[in-house]
């Protein structure tokens, strides 16, 4: 009893990708689009190094405390901003990953914040 049929075009030379045609037409596009990550001119030796994460990398229920906290829908969104959502190593699997719900305050020295500017993080 045949439930799904795929089409599948199999190169000698390349590797077996069997996906559903809508996982076929997002691969494609994301192919026309983008770089691949062995292309970028860049090493990837470790991730973000906060130098404490019980403070940087918050829960979902504390950024929304601290997004609570904000008096004017201006710092609200400046705040919103400077927390970013955040993977882990042990998040990500081979081709997926599960999100903790954790957030990163990316208080980047690079980026010149003035924490002084977001008194509900500080």
């Amino acid at each position: 009893m045949q439930q799904q049929a795929v089409e599948c075009n199999f190169a000698e030379n390349d590797s077996w990708i069997i996906l559903s045609a809508i996982e076929q037409s997002i691969k494609r596009k994301i192919e026309a689009v983008g770089t691949p990550l062995k292309d970028w001119d860049i090493r990837i030796n470790y991730g973000i190094k906060t130098g404490f994460n019980e403070t940087f990398v918050i829960t979902t229920d504390k950024r929304n405390e601290i997004l609570a906290n904000c008096q004017t829908e201006d710092e609200r969104t400046r705040t919103a901003e400077l927390i970013r959502p955040i993977l882990r190593g042990r998040d990500i699997k081979r081709y997926a990953y599960n999100w903790a719900g954790l957030y990163l305050i990316a208080t980047f020295p690079s980026r010149h914040y003035d924490i002084e500017t977001y008194p509900a993080v500080k």
